[in-house]
């Protein structure tokens, strides 16, 4: 791909990433898990997995957590996305290259969110070191596996869409 496509599609998914983000942050809680939100900035990293590849995909998230973060004004907050965002990439990354025979988008975004709740829950205990955080794990895992559902779903959806518009998606 030439560099300057490279480049504005990475600029286009991470734009997609934060507006999602924002758009998010906006709506009320959707889950009864205090904390717990859909994702949707994930989108555009499976999408850049899927189209662009593991190495895009890494990308958009450290861009986008990067931004995200410088624009809450919050390192706590930067530092949970990061390390979250890292974490369910790179376990996407994994899935995505080992097993995209039997695992499909729906399946490598389940594991994503999982691995992002888990890596976050790990990163906050490291800033605040109470034990008690880790009660909470159950119920983020629970949280995690509908939002990865909705995540993967949207994915695909999205990457069936590009290829109708002759992408060559990877779905």
């Amino acid at each position: 791909m030439a560099p300057t496509r490279r480049v504005t599609n990475l600029a286009l998914l991470v734009s997609l990433g934060l507006v999602l983000s924002v758009i998010e942050a906006s709506l009320p809680p959707l889950l009864p898990v205090p904390g717990a939100k859909l994702g949707l900035a994930n989108i555009a990293t499976v999408i850049a997995l899927y189209l662009f590849g593991p190495g895009m995909a890494l990308e958009v998230t450290v861009i986008r957590a990067t931004l995200g973060g410088l624009l809450r004004g919050s390192v706590v907050g930067l530092v949970l996305s990061l390390s979250g965002g890292i974490a369910s990439t790179l376990m996407m990354i994994l899935l995505y290259v080992t097993l995209k025979r039997f695992m499909s988008v729906i399946g490598v975004s389940v594991a994503g969110a999982v691995t992002h709740n888990v890596f976050q829950l790990a990163a906050a205990y490291l800033l605040v070191r109470q034990p008690a955080l880790f009660y909470y794990l159950p119920y983020l895992i629970l949280a995690a596996v509908p939002t990865g559902l909705f995540v993967g779903l949207a994915s695909r959806r999205v990457g069936r869409s590009l290829e109708a518009l002759s992408l060559e998606a990877r779905y």
